[in-house]
């Protein structure tokens, strides 16, 4: 059989992502000809990639009309008389990962169907806002049906509209009712038109029920089942894991670099646990920053000394010599240097070095700053437990060895009871800034470390140094986000090392569930005292003025 692929790619960052290659290298020996008619502009190196999957015909075109005016470019490419010469023209576009498993067979059983015209995957029957149609990650029209006048005159009609509703309600849901009232019978690999839908919104199963169009073998399961529903995209991905061969990493990846730094459905992967540890077989040089605001705090380091080497920077307000002879205490004179310059910003000290200790192959940042409001047993307890967790040097080598897409690693304080500030409590002139210092899109973001932190050497050369002018703008609140985010930015991954109790990952969870049950925005101690008792309950314990 002669067929044809028209597929559409997006990707908001101009980018090939492995899931796409994936998707295409796998459908390729299906089809005689395969165009790609990307909305992002390519580099040359991704064309290249995609010319050595055998796929030389790449359509690139502005981002406008989305994927109906995208395929219409695609047929008037190809022209009518051609479209006409395939026994199938099949459209397609990159929201959805897989195939699962092999097609052929499929795809010869709905070729051999004299009752069908057309086909697809899902299917989304009648409501009071949609007329039924075929849903249109992938429909197949047969040959007939792509010579007919009708076809033609609907795809040459399709206007560039902006708003993606427009298509929706024109195109999306009129291509299938268009050839039905024609007279052309359709059908799908999965028909949802008698399915029990109980009470779903809308009778959308590729999103509401992607369970049930894996159960009918729908070989692609769409994006968005993963990330409009986090809690339930990570148990589809461990139901799919033990389903099908497809490498579930690639959702993983996909989900990592373009969807968000810390989704439900891979954050539990991000958690080091407090066993994992590898043998090195190099020899890393390691330094230790810590900027001492307060003296008193500065006692928890001192009985925790690593082998690194130490760089001290000062706050303003304290005695340089006073501090100095309280670290010969503890230390060798050749083992530590105290930064003549001053500062009043844990995270505006560290940028300072960062020259310096780019020397170093990893660096960890600490600091003596009050945590929170919640009273000294609590900043004392949270100060111990994050030296405790990120004091093991060997731990810290094990991970930056074993995943060398990692620049930065945290602690997961959970241990505590204290909760770190979410995003939105920010002030919002500094996350205006921070959105727009990023090139990366996120709506939601880590509660992030409290600013004990280890960095790579790449960590610090191709972020901190490259744009260090950008970390004097911030306040110490948003600078955290920035740390993480800019990492986002340039592929650079984290870990988190674990607590014994409950993970960062479960945490997390618990603060996903509440914000996502909040009707309105809540004040930043009605959060705080929310999550504290959320928290609570996960222990097994009782609110109580003494913790």
């Amino acid at each position: 059989m002669k067929r044809l692929l028209l597929y559409v790619h997006y990707n908001k960052y101009d980018e090939l992502s492995g899931h796409v290659l994936y998707q295409l290298e796998q459908l390729r020996p299906l089809f005689s000809k395969l165009i790609v008619i990307s909305n992002s502009q390519l580099t040359k190196s991704a064309t290249v990639t995609l010319e050595e999957l055998g796929i030389a015909e790449v359509i690139q075109r502005e981002n406008l009309g989305f994927d109906f005016a995208a395929w219409r470019d695609g047929m008037a490419h190809v022209g009518f008389e051609r479209l006409a010469d395939f026994d199938s023209v099949t459209l397609m576009n990159d929201t959805c990962f897989g195939p699962l498993w092999d097609m052929s067979d499929l795809v010869e059983d709905f070729e051999q169907r004299q009752s069908v015209d057309f086909w697809g995957m899902t299917n989304f029957r009648k409501t009071k806002y949609f007329e039924e149609h075929l849903q249109s990650y992938f429909i197949s029209f047969k040959n007939h049906v792509v010579a007919s006048e009708v076809f033609q005159k609907f795809w040459t009609s399709i206007k560039t509209f902006t708003d993606v509703q427009d298509v929706i309600d024109n195109y999306e849901t009129r291509v299938t009712s268009v050839l039905t009232e024609a007279g052309y019978r359709y059908d799908a690999v999965f028909n949802t038109i008698e399915a029990e839908a109980g009470d779903l919104i809308h009778p959308d199963f590729s999103y509401y029920r992607p369970i049930s169009t894996l159960e009918h073998k729908v070989p692609f399961i769409k994006l968005k089942a993963f990330t409009d529903n986090e809690k339930k995209g990570k148990l589809l991905l461990d139901y799919l894991a033990n389903l099908s061969t497809y490498p579930v990493a690639l959702i993983k990846s996909h989900l990592n670099h373009y969807h968000s730094p810390d989704s439900l459905v891979i954050l539990d992967e991000k958690i080091i646990g407090p066993s994992f540890k590898t043998l090195s077989k190099h020899k890393y040089r390691m330094a230790i920053h810590v900027h001492i605001s307060d003296l008193e705090r500065l006692k928890v380091f001192l009985d925790s000394k690593l082998s690194a080497f130490y760089y001290f920077t000062l706050s303003s307000r304290l005695d340089k010599t006073e501090v100095e002879n309280t670290l010969l205490n503890s230390f060798d004179k050749d083992r530590f240097q105290i930064v003549s310059q001053r500062f009043d910003n844990h995270y505006h000290a560290l940028v300072s070095l960062a020259s310096k200790l780019s020397d170093y192959d990893f660096v960890g940042h600490f600091h003596t700053e009050a945590f929170g409001n919640e009273g000294k047993l609590v900043d004392e307890a949270t100060r111990h437990a994050l030296v405790d967790m990120l004091s093991d040097e060997e731990k810290v080598v094990s991970i930056f060895d074993h995943f060398p897409e990692v620049g930065l690693v945290f602690a997961d304080l959970s241990k505590e009871l204290y909760w770190t500030d979410a995003i939105g409590a920010l002030n919002l002139e500094q996350t205006v800034k921070l959105t727009n210092e990023c090139q990366k899109v996120i709506n939601h973001s880590l509660h992030v470390f409290q600013g004990f932190m280890w960095l790579s050497k790449d960590f610090l050369e191709n972020i901190i140094l490259k744009d260090e002018h950008i970390f004097y703008d911030f306040d110490e609140n948003t600078l955290p986000y920035l740390f993480y985010r800019k990492a986002w930015d340039v592929g650079i991954d984290y870990r988190i090392i674990a607590s014994e109790k409950i993970s960062f990952a479960e945490r997390y969870k618990v603060h996903f569930i509440e914000r996502s049950q909040v009707a309105e925005p809540l004040t930043l101690k009605s959060k705080f005292s929310a999550y504290r008792k959320a928290l609570l309950k996960k222990l097994g314990l009782k609110k109580s003025s003494a913790v």
